[in-house]
């Protein structure tokens, strides 16, 4: 029987394991590339990953152990290929703890990706907006986030015992990387807000009592993944960023009732500013 990741250790590319691990395997049986970008997409968003080039394209289905995703608008697909002159992995259909996954495999392919060789991961989500500032078809970036699903620490056994990882990340997101996002809207012609992500359980929507809480407490924007991903990522070193779309003003400040096709309806409408920032950044990227 498998061991659980909560036992597994660090996989690092300096790991002489790390090829050997099952689903690390079944990859590199069919590429060599070492990806150094790693892109999570969100609802609606997963046409980003046909953008790339001759990109060789899993089913997360075929690949070990990898949670299957189970929510319109995550299709289950990874890519690895090279983008704007950059060699990235792009995964469309994240898994969710609403699914009822343990927080080890929400965050599984977040591991994988680091273990492929990543170290930039960026994070990308479709949300409700509390800010007035923010109207749907709108990007935010994240300055910070609100952990509202539970759970902080996301370290295995293992790193805990070398004290890899056994700290709490205050800041998990990366000011340099945030800086060329940024630079790379600004090139790309689309306004990037910034604000404060919250990530909530889910499935179900906020109430509005819930929404006039979360923007008393300074959250911009509401989604049911991110924050762990995020986190993980961090503690293994890797620099970090979460994009935003906003699909929906939360609920009571729409008139309209939310539905998730709605949400995935107008993700794909934003798509495309997305797709501009993360090429641009990317062009940038490969130039440096």
């Amino acid at each position: 029987m498998r061991k659980p990741l909560s036992t597994s250790p660090v996989i690092t590319s300096a790991t002489p394991r790390a090829p050997k691990w099952p689903r690390i395997a079944a990859i590199r049986s069919r590429t060599s590339l070492v990806p150094v970008v790693g892109l999570t997409l969100g609802s609606g968003l997963g046409g980003v990953v046909d953008a790339i080039p001759g990109a060789e394209v899993f089913s997360t289905r075929d690949l070990p152990h990898w949670p299957a995703s189970t929510v319109v608008g995550h299709a289950g697909r990874l890519a690895i290929g090279t983008w704007h002159g950059v060699p990235v992995v792009a995964l469309s259909g994240r898994s969710h703890r609403y699914e009822g996954y343990t927080l080890d495999k929400v965050t599984f392919a977040v591991r994988v990706m680091q273990a492929l060789g990543c170290r930039t991961m960026i994070f990308t989500n479709a949300v409700g907006a509390f800010a007035p500032e923010l109207r749907p078809a709108d990007l935010m970036l994240a300055t910070g986030h609100m952990n509202f699903i539970g759970k902080r620490g996301l370290f295995t056994t293992a790193e805990l015992a070398e004290r890899r990882l056994g700290r709490a990340v205050a800041d998990p997101y990366t000011p340099t990387l945030r800086t060329a996002l940024l630079q790379a809207a600004l090139d790309a012609g689309v306004k990037l807000h910034q604000g404060i992500l919250m990530g909530g359980h889910g499935p179900t929507y906020e109430t509005a009592a819930e929404v006039r809480m979360a923007g008393r407490l300074g959250a911009s924007v509401a989604c049911m993944s991110t924050v762990h991903e995020v986190t993980l990522a961090a503690q293994l070193g890797c620099e970090t960023a979460s994009l935003s779309c906003i699909t929906n003003k939360a609920t009571g400040l729409s008139a309209t009732k939310l539905t998730h096709e709605e949400v995935t309806e107008v993700a794909n409408e934003v798509a495309g500013k997305l797709r501009a920032v993360l090429e641009h950044y990317l062009t940038a990227r490969g130039r440096a």
